[in-house]
């Protein structure tokens, strides 16, 4: 059940930039966005996918939802790596820590903002 939580959380995560990327990539085939600004949109869904992902462990949690939006954004990141650097064999850089920092911070807040959402209920 402890894993169940988290692996779900991911599983939203995914999903959210599966149909953001797809609308995005749907709205690029057809002109409605230029590439520079399809760049933009990309960074912002998967801001919102983590944001999305945070909600979701941060309503299951019961206390201390910044450490479980961590959890989930650090075990995103492990993910991320192993794709991006093992698989693809891409260097880190400046931009992609800047990119992770992002990713953390986004999940965690989304986390706060889920278990206060729960409280108030």
């Amino acid at each position: 059940m402890f894993i169940i939580k988290y692996l779900k959380s991911l599983l939203y995560i995914l999903i959210s930039i599966i149909a953001f990327g797809l609308f995005i990539t749907i709205l690029n085939y057809f002109n409605i966005i230029s590439t520079n600004t399809c760049k933009y949109f990309k960074i912002i869904s998967i801001i919102i996918s983590f944001i999305i992902g945070g909600l979701y462990i941060g309503k299951r949690s019961s206390t201390k939802g910044y450490l479980e939006g961590l959890k989930i954004s650090l075990s995103a990141i492990a993910i991320l790596i192993l794709l991006n650097y093992l698989g693809f064999d891409k260097s880190f850089s400046f931009k992609s820590i800047i990119f992770y920092i992002i990713i953390i911070i986004s999940s965690v807040l989304g986390s706060i903002t889920g278990i206060n959402r729960k409280k108030a209920k």
